[in-house]
């Protein structure tokens, strides 16, 4: 890792260091070069640093001076990010650095993408800390895992011997002032359907029909904002077209854990149709708009095409729209303790692979037995239009503590810092710990961060004066501990 010479604001360690993680591409499943980057610049400063069989990583300083008593406390993020890019975007997120931008207190990336700072804020202020050499502490580690966006595979992965310490702090929220201490565990659905194609009919034109301009976010943490989500939007404006819109093949959404901002079908339909469609869509417009928090961009457009070679069956065509419009999707249950959503499922995308369409789905829970229902509930959806099913990701929720030493710590922490009480809160999304509870029981464990405004979507914005706050709670828990 190179330092920039660019003016930062404090703590400009931190800065510097995330700077250049969003200099280093590191979507999910491309992190390698960034836990090299990351161990050369921990070695260069005399940490040692060990990997597992996964990739994952672990960065250990040993107690300051006189602090050899003093317990052990593990920083824990994850080093891999969501990439998300606006349409038509040709960013690579595979090649390309993100560039950054500050703006009236928020950093966002220039280039119309996803930051990072999920998780990347994280990953930064624990390698600041720990490369701080006026910071004085008891011992001190860092967890860097892989591949957490897309099933939290590094965690369940994770050799248990990089979980020894007596107290874990996760550095992936995103709401500061709040103190974390459950969340929700969840688990990925595909549903499969083989493609049934037939020539196009005579006397039609081809045409795109598009839902574009949804706002997108995290399918935990904005699943109950009401955002809309464009890929069963697109089941519900084939279904206004009803038969005079064949279908040639469809796309939407991208990643599981991502509220789908755009999708798209080709279809064909003759020229008098056009208007009598466009009409019937229009009014879906507004009924969409009175049931959903919709941005002014939002629309669905039915413009020219060419014509394709060939249309879906009318039988296969009435089986994904049904698939699609009906889909349970968004909030299940509310939990009436913590105020959030504590079941719920996302339509996160659809594709066409090797002669399928492919449907990916994402259900999460506070409660474990809920969460299987879910599943279960949106796999005999899928079933009864004749799709092959399969749950190809599972992981378990975090239990809360309420009445752990390092809560009380943090709070009473909080309040004498910054005049006010932190909210203890349990997040509708997934975090490791429910995973890290599950290898070693009894660590004492709480999850925080900096202010990061709408994560995993083009958006994604992290406040300066957050991160500065969220840092200096950081080290003075540390230090109080």
């Amino acid at each position: 890792m190179t330092n920039t010479r660019r003016e930062l604001p404090e703590p400009a360690p931190l800065w510097r260091i995330f700077e250049n993680i969003c200099s280093i591409p590191h979507p999910s499943g491309h992190e390698k070069a960034l836990a090299e980057a990351l161990s050369a610049f921990a070695r260069e400063r005399g940490l040692a640093v060990r990997s597992d069989s996964y990739g994952n990583l672990r960065i250990d300083r040993p107690a300051s001076p006189g602090f050899e008593g003093r317990p052990a406390v593990i920083l824990q993020a994850h080093l891999d990010m969501v990439p998300q890019a606006e349409r038509g975007s040709a960013f690579d997120f595979t090649r390309d650095p993100i560039p950054t931008v500050i703006e009236d207190g928020w950093m966002r990336s220039a280039a119309g993408t996803t930051l990072g700072a999920d998780d990347g804020i994280g990953v930064a202020a624990a390698l600041a800390l720990l490369t701080d050499e006026g910071f004085r502490s008891g011992p001190l580690a860092a967890v860097f895992t892989l591949s957490e966006e897309v099933g939290l595979n590094g965690a369940v992965a994770l050799d248990p011997a990089f979980l020894k310490g007596d107290f874990l702090l996760n550095l992936d929220s995103e709401d500061e002032g709040e103190l974390f201490i459950g969340c929700a565990g969840g688990a990925r659905l595909e549903a499969d359907l083989p493609i049934e194609s037939e020539a196009v009919p005579p006397g039609v034109a081809g045409a795109l029909l598009e839902v574009k301009g949804l706002a997108g976010g995290h399918s935990g943490c904005n699943i109950a904002d009401r955002r809309g989500n464009a890929v069963r939007f697109l089941g519900l404006a084939l279904k206004a077209a009803g038969e005079a819109a064949r279908v040639s093949s469809m796309r939407g959404g991208s990643l599981d854990n991502a509220i789908p901002r755009e999708a798209e079908a080709v279809v064909v339909l003759k020229p008098e149709e056009v208007e009598p469609v466009r009409s019937r869509l229009a009014v879906l417009v507004e009924q969409l708009q009175k049931e959903y928090v919709l941005p002014e961009t939002f629309a669905i457009e039915l413009a020219d095409a060419p014509l394709p070679d060939t249309v879906w069956t009318d039988a296969f065509q009435r089986r994904v729209v049904l698939a699609l419009a009906e889909c349970p999707d968004g909030v299940l249950e509310m939990d009436a303790r913590f105020g959030i959503p504590r079941t719920s499922t996302n339509l996160a995308a659809v594709l066409e692979r090797d002669g399928m369409l492919v449907l990916r789905t994402s259900q999460r829970s506070l409660v474990d037995v809920e969460r299987r229902a879910a599943t279960e509930r949106v796999a005999k959806h899928f079933r009864g239009v004749g799709a092959t099913v399969r749950v190809d990701s599972e992981y378990p929720g975090w239990t809360p503590a309420p009445e752990s030493k390092l809560l009380r710590t943090a709070t009473a922490l909080y309040r004498e810092l910054f005049g006010v009480d932190a909210k203890v809160k349990v997040i509708p999304a997934g975090l490791e710990c429910g995973i890290f509870a599950g290898k070693r029981p009894g660590l004492d464990m709480i999850s925080f961060g900096p202010t990061v405004v709408d994560p995993h979507s083009p958006s994604e914005r992290v406040g300066l004066e957050s991160v500065e706050r969220f840092y200096s709670f950081l080290g003075a828990l540390i230090s109080a501990l």
